[in-house]
């Protein structure tokens, strides 16, 4: 029975207990038994009212709720569920159609961001912005203009590496170049205000050949001058001190910026090892400086190796930020790579 059934229904009993009154009423003798049945009837008429209509309008109400915020399950239900509910066959019908329209502006939608990712894609070629970049050195060079030929090499360099086909894995001494071609471009455009250093002791300088993986350093060192050093005015450093022990290769990147207070150091270190932080989607202004970078890597070095590894931040505040990878020291490197 559809609701309009029902509610005609119940149009049509209340008139029938109303007869019942006005008869009642007209033989006094009967009032008293009159108003009981009437009473008795319309507890029992507005129960049953409540019972089939009310709960049912209610419950699609919230499935209709949740189905507005695109809850899946919630769909699902109602359309399993429709052809038993009120305007059963009506909603089934606008539910489809809805799905339908979603599904026809999702196909579309990625069909015009494939196309606009092709477009992208042909325009910036690789090797046609290394043969640019190669081509600006050179006139550099012949202008005798050695900075700028080393600021064009340098970037050249960091793009190639950033956006080649390596694998997930490259040589500590890869991607330590890459951490100096990123210092190089970025000591030209803050004015030196700040320097790189990497401390190695003799006898762990085998560590240049063992296998990390790719960018998990310069994310680090760039957080570092965006958060850490940003307000120096000169003398900022970062270093770079590499130990390395039976088990473990130790990477600890400082910088003599602001630091932090220990309840931002606590939620950063929570946030860093936070699973739902790591597959979060949003992206502030940059994924570099809104600290997003620190939980992927954490995550990536834990899949590739394991619980016992990963990142955890020290810091003082004023005197400034010690950010320590620990890293299996155990991957030597077994062949070139290619790109």
């Amino acid at each position: 029975m559809t609701i309009s059934q029902k509610i005609n229904l119940f149009i049509a009993v209340q008139l029938v207990l109303v007869a019942i009154a006005f008869a009642a009423s007209q033989h006094q003798i009967f009032l008293p038994v009159g108003i009981s049945v009437l009473g008795f009837f319309e507890a029992c008429l507005l129960f049953c009212f409540y019972w089939t209509v009310s709960i049912p309008v209610k419950k699609l109400s919230q499935l209709l709720n949740l189905c507005l915020k695109k809850n899946d399950s919630a769909v699902e239900l109602l359309r399993q569920g429709a052809g038993k509910a009120a305007l059963g066959k009506e909603i089934n019908t606008l539910v489809s159609n809805c799905l339908a329209q979603a599904t026809k502006a999702n196909y579309t939608l990625i069909h015009d961001k494939q196309a606009e990712l092709a477009a992208l894609q042909s325009q910036i070629n690789p090797h046609f912005l290394y043969n640019i970049l190669d081509s600006i050195r050179g006139q550099a060079l012949i202008d005798n203009n050695k900075e700028i030929a080393m600021m064009v090499k340098a970037l050249a360099d960091f793009f190639r590496y950033s956006i080649s086909r390596r694998g997930e894995m490259v040589t500590l001494r890869e991607e330590l170049a890459n951490v100096k071609n990123y210092m190089t471009i970025q000591q030209y455009r803050f004015d030196n205000r700040f320097s790189l250093q990497i401390v190695i002791a003799e006898e762990d300088e085998i560590a240049y050949d063992f296998l990390i993986p790719k960018l998990i350093i310069q994310p680090i060192v760039e957080n570092a001058i965006y958060h850490g050093l940003k307000n120096t005015v000169e003398g900022g450093v970062i270093t770079i001190e590499i130990n390395r022990t039976e088990r473990n290769l130790i990477l600890m990147i400082s910088d003599n910026g602001e630091g932090m207070d220990f309840k931002s150091l606590e939620e950063l270190n929570k946030r860093i090892k936070s699973p739902d932080q790591f597959y979060n989607e949003v992206r502030e202004d940059s994924s570099l400086h809104s600290g997003i970078a620190l939980p992927n890597i954490h995550k990536r070095i834990q899949l590739l190796f394991g619980e016992e590894y990963g990142l955890q931040v020290y810091s003082t505040q004023k005197l400034g930020t010690d950010v320590e990878i620990l890293l299996p020291s155990n991957y030597e490197r077994m062949g070139e790579h290619e790109d």
